[in-house]
């Protein structure tokens, strides 16, 4: 029997979590990550996105590799808005101010390790931009290229030659500076040989830079768009053109990628990581972190895991644990961890031995719906202000809605507000949050049996909600919105 009491799932943020390389799930889309196969990891709030950045940090580093983390705080989203009056295009202003930080932060971080040689041209550069008003110093080069971007670009002069940007310059971006040292850098892994600390090393060593966190200040705004498409066409360009030498990999939430749109993003398609979870892996992450917190044998099955810290009474509908609380997330780490976390709670609150369904059910209707009600609004409503007014017009209402009751409630809520938006697109929204799914009939697939079930965003991105005839509120909002429950004739 498991001692429920010393069960400790980790932390919500991985950052925070000292114990989350021992109990981590090595997936595909690690292994993905951390070789460099993908380079964009697509991931919705949650899903394990941080998780990958740190630990994938770690081993790269212990494989002799320089590592350079950006997590910015803080970022001015706006700050380069006037440069698409310079003669050149907004995007491509980004693009080369993104390209321009990304080398200059490898060139800070090789001269921090000791790894410019004395003769170098990259220490030319280095000690230029020292001396220059761009603090390129480890703690602050990513945050000083937004505060002083403006100043950096029209002001800097090359070692190698004049390069004058000044505002009057019709290249506010130093074009010429990007190309001088990306060659400056390709001929230091071509041709050099120099002493690294007190050993002979043939060339320098590899760089990834990993960047995560740039949802921190997203707005939605056009702006935040072509700044993040500036990352990811600078990225790109980039790692083509170094070839595994300096690699970068961008860390990015799948509501912000879903509406990003420009030319040649298809080119990235093969370069993406989609992080998806199954029934099975889900699971996996709970009793992995059992696992180690009770020091269980390494060999010990998860399945029997699982069936020693929850009851094998059934719920209503004759659901098991599993099927009972997996319909209930989003199919993400944080949504089991957490729901299962509530859960042991009020296990040990009860005197359980075991989680009972009193004990999840309890531990929906008084932590788990609220707490995903609150999630979905933190994580949107940068996007879309209303979204918890929209949320709240669900309240009392009922769990299954047809497509003219839906239209009808959103006609209402859009009066009511006074917004100048589509009904259908808010329906797509719905969808795309998760906040309501479609059942479908039959429509077997390699990961699904045939026979009627609800499908979510999470579980089909490629459906089209606005073609079916009936919608359901998910399963985790439906308690907290005090949504009922109405059983179909056919369903019984």
């Amino acid at each position: 029997m498991l001692e429920l009491s010393k069960i400790d799932l980790g932390k919500d943020e991985a950052e925070q979590d000292e114990r989350l390389k021992e109990y981590f799930l090595k997936t595909t889309s690690y292994e993905n990550a951390l070789t460099g196969n993908k380079t964009i990891i697509v991931g919705r709030k949650g899903s394990g996105k941080s998780a990958i950045f740190t630990l994938v940090q770690e081993e790269l580093a212990k494989s002799g590799m320089i590592v350079i983390p950006i997590t910015p705080n803080e970022y001015h989203w706006k700050l380069l808005k006037e440069y698409e009056e310079q003669g050149i295009s907004l995007i491509q202003s980004h693009i080369n101010v993104w390209k321009t930080t990304l080398l200059f932060s490898v060139i800070s971080t090789l001269h921090e390790h000791g790894k410019i040689p004395l003769q170098s041209d990259i220490r030319k550069y280095y000690e230029y931009t020292k001396n220059s008003e761009y603090d390129i110093s480890p703690e602050n080069w990513f945050i000083s290229i937004v505060d002083s971007a403006k100043q950096f670009v029209s002001s800097i002069k090359s070692p190698f030659g004049s390069i004058d940007f000044k505002p009057s310059s019709s290249k506010p971006v130093p074009i010429s500076l990007i190309q001088q040292l990306t060659k400056c850098l390709l001929n230091e892994w071509n041709t050099y040989t120099y002493n690294d600390w007190e050993k002979q090393v043939t060339s320098p060593p590899k760089v990834r830079i990993v960047i995560d966190r740039l949802d921190d200040s997203w707005d939605a705004s056009e702006n935040s768009k072509n700044l993040i498409i500036g990352l990811l066409k600078a990225a790109n360009d980039l790692n083509r053109l170094f070839s595994h030498k300096i690699l970068i990999t961008i860390f990015l939430r799948a509501d912000i990628y879903d509406c990003l749109f420009f030319d040649d993003q298809d080119k990235l398609r093969q370069y993406e990581e989609i992080l998806i979870w199954d029934d099975d892996s889900l699971k996996n992450i709970v009793c992995e972190r059992v696992k180690v917190s009770l020091n269980l044998p390494s060999d010990k099955n998860n399945h029997d895991i699982w069936s020693e810290l929850f009851s094998d009474q059934l719920y209503r509908s004759k659901a098991t644990a599993e099927k009972y609380i997996i319909d209930r997330t989003f199919k993400r780490p944080r949504d089991i961890i957490s729901f299962v976390r509530f859960a042991i709670e009020y296990a040990i609150e009860n005197n359980s031995q075991r989680i009972e369904p009193v004990n999840t059910r309890t531990a929906e209707e008084k932590k788990y719906s609220q707490s995903k009600y609150k999630d979905l609004i933190i994580e949107y409503q940068k996007q879309v202000p209303y979204i918890k007014d929209l949320l709240d017009s669900f309240s009392s209402s009922l769990h299954k809605q047809s497509k003219q009751e839906i239209d009808e409630h959103i006609q209402g809520f859009i009066k009511r507000k006074e917004l100048n938006v589509d009904t259908n697109n808010i329906i797509q929204q719905l969808f795309v949050w998760g906040v309501i799914g479609i059942k479908r009939q039959g429509g077997a697939s390699v990961n699904r049996r045939g026979g009627t079930h609800f499908c979510y965003y999470y579980d089909d991105p490629s459906i089209q909600p606005l073609r079916f005839d009936d919608y359901y509120i998910h399963p985790s909002l439906r308690h907290y919105l005090s949504i009922s429950e109405r059983r179909e004739k056919n369903d019984k």
